[in-house]
């Protein structure tokens, strides 16, 4: 039969696939077996360490949020003025009332953008905590 298989190209499982079997004495299964348990205590020891710092961590990122929900109203408070201001500045430029200085202008506009921006990023940031947190807890 493998005359056959190797003039034909194909070789059988049992030829290509032998398992050696090694005689194993008894010092080596103690031995193993106690290596076995000391992994799975520090397993388990890695695993308390981790849950700890999850727990230090969950803590630490909703001390974050707490932080970051206290300065949203003054956030909101800082964009709702600039937009206020920098609209009544294009307001009375446009119906030409007074001249606005093109620099104080720009000026209004980037400090809306900026707050805005700001406002923006720390919602988002505090979505991205809530989501942590909820992964931590």
């Amino acid at each position: 039969m493998v005359e056959a298989s190797r003039r034909h190209g194909r070789w059988s499982w049992r030829r290509t696939h032998s398992i050696a079997t090694v005689p194993t004495r008894i010092t080596e299964v103690s031995a193993s077996a106690r290596s076995e348990t000391e992994l799975e205590e520090a397993g388990a020891r890695r695993l308390l360490a981790a849950v700890d710092e999850l727990g230090e961590s969950a803590s630490h990122l909703k001390r974050r949020r707490e932080r970051l929900s206290a300065s949203l109203p003054a956030l909101s408070q800082t964009r709702a003025d600039t937009y206020r201001l920098n609209s009544a500045a294009l307001t009375l430029g446009r119906i030409g009332a007074t001249y606005q200085d093109p620099q104080k202008m720009a000026q209004l506009d980037e400090a809306e953008a900026a707050a805005y921006d700001a406002m923006r990023g720390v919602r988002r940031e505090i979505r991205q905590l809530d989501e942590e947190i909820g992964r931590a807890s």
